[in-house]
């Protein structure tokens, strides 16, 4: 990885043979439920606006009640096409009812191989996107489940818990190209991204699309504590857990500073990219439980119940 990229040794780990070390790790149910009782996940109080189609208002009321206007996208009902403005702008625009900005969520989840690194990032990536499903159904939300990696999936209602359950972080795609693969982001109430954005796109246009039709959006950055402080050695022998790429590596001192300061500033512009959209950036530890990050770095995510 060069230019402007992640830091090139980030979703890279020590390995014995040329395959990529990923490490799946299955949540720990018994932990979301623990972590979810008594709460719900919060939802915007007040109507959000912005550009065109950007962002959702968060109210609930009648479906016959104008609210908002957005870009139309492919299978919209023609007869919501507001002609006058298409007539002004030269775009298609379609009339938002207050029935579309209800309580909806969408969950997406960063299954790539780089979420595997350690079973701790990916049991945790996975008890957050169940965490967050858990809360919504607390909230009488409805949410939706969208799996990032390999063929990619969308699941709905009961089918999301097992979903999780058998869901594997080994795609080889980034991140970027593996959410293109998934049916089209719907307007939402809330949108939670659970991804480690360790990838070669630059934050902006990704970050734009993330949080696209949702009146709220919240980037969570779920790290591997090698992938924070990577540990150093002569003669390490390192594979790509995405590209299955081997790289032979001193990894002293000033490689490592070098790192440290790439991936500081890789954080920085995806924090940037994150207040542009009105997103909400919160990163995390994967060494720390989902009851400790609930309480601490998540907990602007809940409320009690």
């Amino acid at each position: 990885m060069t230019g402007e990229g992640p830091p090139d040794v980030t979703g890279v780990r020590r390995a014995d043979g040329g395959a990529p070390p990923t490490r799946d790790g299955p949540p720990d149910v018994a932990a979301v439920e623990r972590a979810a009782a008594g709460r719900a996940l919060r939802f915007p109080r007040v109507p959000h606006r912005g550009r065109l189609g950007a962002v959702r208002a968060a109210s609930v009321g009648s479906s016959m009640e104008l609210h908002d206007f957005r870009a139309y996208h492919p299978g919209d009902d023609l007869r919501h096409v507001d002609w006058n403005a298409v007539a002004r702008t030269g775009e298609l625009v379609v009339r938002v009812r207050q029935d579309e900005v209800s309580p909806r969520v969408e969950v997406v989840l960063d299954a790539s191989a780089s979420m595997a690194v350690s079973a701790e990032k990916a049991a945790r990536a996975k008890e957050l996107a169940l965490w967050v499903c858990e809360l919504s159904r607390n909230a009488g939300g409805e949410a939706t489940l969208l799996l990032a990696g390999g063929e990619g999936l969308r699941v709905t209602g009961p089918g999301m818990r097992p979903a999780l359950l058998a869901a594997k972080a080994d795609g080889r795609a980034p991140f970027d190209v593996a959410l293109a693969r998934l049916p089209p982001l719907r307007p939402c109430g809330v949108r939670v991204v659970v991804s480690d954005f360790l990838v070669e796109a630059p934050p902006g246009p990704l970050a734009e699309r993330l949080a696209r039709d949702a009146a709220s959006a919240v980037f969570v950055q779920v790290l591997d504590a090698d992938d924070v402080d990577p540990p150093g050695g002569a003669g390490a022998r390192l594979t790509d857990a995405e590209t299955g790429e081997v790289l032979e590596r001193l990894l002293d001192a000033g490689a490592l500073a070098a790192y440290r300061e790439r991936l500081a500033a890789h954080v920085a512009a995806w924090q940037g990219a994150a207040r542009r959209v009105s997103a909400r950036w919160l990163p995390l530890v994967a060494s720390a439980t989902l009851d400790e990050l609930a309480r601490r770095e998540l907990s602007w995510l809940a409320e009690g119940t």
